[in-house]
């Protein structure tokens, strides 16, 4: 791949909300732009005003924090819309770092008598949403705020369920006041909301 798409792993999830390997502020604001649809030399573009070198991401690829997107080859993609495609088309979706760490963050308390605990279960239409969610964000930011977005990102990054997401909806909003204007906004906006609308009702 000349110019591969780019996504974090679970290692590089855990990195943002840890800090354990104290990254350089450089490398993490790269970091912190991964998300799984952009390619190589756009997250590169988005941060060359911070004096990011073209090695960063081999950089944090050799630390296990990223990994290039595995694309399918268009004779799979065409196989892809055929009308059984929701089948394995949602076998794929689930392969992303994104569905194990929505899991991980969900997952069961480790404690003695785990086996015998019932912890809440989040269906498929409570993961698909999570994502749509979380890519929207992280889309806005990184076409319109760059790295004046950089805290929201975090904020994006550590949030564990559908309401934390849906809590950054006015923080979005300043943000793109601030830097592209109330009509930009607005129309940003509203298509958060739109897509608010449809998620499915989830408690808290």
């Amino acid at each position: 791949m000349v110019d591969p798409i780019y996504r974090k792993t679970d290692a590089g999830q855990d990195e943002i909300r840890t800090r354990a390997r104290k990254l350089d502020h450089k490398l993490r604001a790269l970091l912190l732009m991964v998300n799984g649809e952009r390619r190589g030399q756009d997250l590169l573009a988005q941060v060359a005003g911070m004096g990011v070198g073209p090695d960063a991401l081999d950089m944090l690829a050799a630390q296990g924090l990223v990994e290039p997107v595995h694309e399918a080859a268009p004779a799979l993609a065409a196989a892809a819309a055929a009308p059984d495609a929701p089948a394995r088309t949602s076998a794929a979706a689930a392969d992303t770092n994104l569905f194990s760490v929505y899991a991980m963050r969900h997952g069961p308390a480790a404690t003695p008598d785990a086996a015998q605990t019932t912890h809440p279960t989040h269906s498929a239409a409570e993961i698909d949403a999570f994502q749509r969610l979380y890519h929207f964000y992280t889309d806005v930011i990184g076409q319109h705020l760059g790295l004046r977005g950089y805290m929201l990102q975090v904020k994006v990054e550590k949030a564990q369920d559908l309401p934390a997401l849906l809590t950054l909806r006015e923080p979005l909003h300043a943000a793109l006041l601030r830097a592209k204007g109330e009509i930009t906004a607005h129309a940003i906006l509203r298509e958060l909301d739109s897509i608010a609308q449809d998620l499915p009702a989830v408690a808290g």
